[in-house]
């Protein structure tokens, strides 16, 4: 039984799903699923920075936050950038 994918963007390309519904942006579903569980990780890392701002006062205004956020999502994506 095909299930459809919870937000289907409009205009994404039918061949991005995979049978299950998911979204499929490797060959490999192994190599999907590894990305999904470093992106869990680095949300979660991005939750603890948060709380150690706050813990230590220095809870930044929103358009720190942001430069700061976009800071550590270059980061995380660095490696793939790299290759492209």
């Amino acid at each position: 039984m095909m299930t459809e994918p919870a937000f289907k963007p409009d205009g994404t390309p039918k061949d991005i799903y995979g049978p299950d519904g998911k979204p499929k942006f490797f060959d490999d579903p192994g190599m999907d699923r590894f990305v999904a569980v470093i992106m869990n990780m680095a949300q979660e890392m991005w939750v603890q920075e948060e709380r150690l701002m706050t813990l230590e006062g220095r809870e930044p205004d929103s358009a720190d936050r942001e430069a700061k956020m976009k800071i550590f999502i270059e980061r995380i994506f660095a490696p793939l950038r790299e290759g492209a």
